[in-house]
């Protein structure tokens, strides 16, 4: 029996083209950072995201503890920014 999705799927009504969202894209934020909001097309997220760890980096060592909150932070908002960003561009939530 297979496990039930947890990922919100988004479909391009355009094209048809379609995107999960879930909490494995958290841990690719984390492990890719700013990168990874660049390869989605969030470039906001991506230049505040870089912006923040070059501000931290600055900082260190008292900045570790702002630098450890941006990524662990941004982690835990990717999905939230993601759906956002497919709502915002008119793409279809569908039921998985």
């Amino acid at each position: 029996m297979a496990q039930p999705s947890s990922a919100t799927i988004f479909k391009n009504p355009a094209t048809g083209q379609t995107e999960a969202v879930s909490n494995k894209d958290g841990l690719w934020a984390f492990l890719g950072g700013p990168f990874y909001f660049a390869s989605k097309g969030e470039w906001m997220h991506s230049a505040i995201h870089a912006v923040l760890t070059v501000i931290g980096l600055l900082l260190w060592p008292s900045g570790a503890l702002m630098l450890a909150g941006v990524w662990f932070g941004y982690a835990c908002a990717t999905p939230t920014i993601l759906e956002a960003r497919y709502k915002r561009l008119g793409w279809q939530q569908i039921p998985a």
